[in-house]
């Protein structure tokens, strides 16, 4: 009887090893799953920073875009000086022949 006593005091510090085993196996599941969780706040804080960078890509490329908005404008401007200089030529004809015109009808005058 003495031998069955021990032996089933035996299982039961068995037992209770065995719980214990089950909580840190139950604790360990717990820490894999917030090691899971983990592991998604850095991939969405990977895709953060990919964003990120867009952003400052795209910020860039707006600058650029405000640039050449300003080269537009300047080459409108060019457009339009060059215009007005076609017109300036053609009043200087014009002039030329004015003053043509009056230096024959001087000479005929004489």
């Amino acid at each position: 009887m003495l031998k069955l006593s021990r032996m089933l005091t035996e299982l039961l510090k068995l037992s209770l090893m065995l719980t214990e085993l089950l909580k840190l196996s139950l604790i360990l599941t717990e820490l894999l799953k917030l090691s899971l969780i983990d592991t998604e706040l850095l991939k969405l804080s990977l895709m953060l920073t990919e964003l990120l960078k867009l952003s400052l890509m795209l910020t860039e490329l707006l600058k650029l875009s405000l640039i050449l908005t300003e080269f537009l404008k300047l080459s409108l401007m060019l457009t339009e000086f060059h215009k007005l200089s076609l017109m300036l030529h053609a009043l200087l004809k014009l002039s030329l022949i004015h003053t043509e015109l009056h230096n024959i009808s001087l000479q005929r005058t004489e």
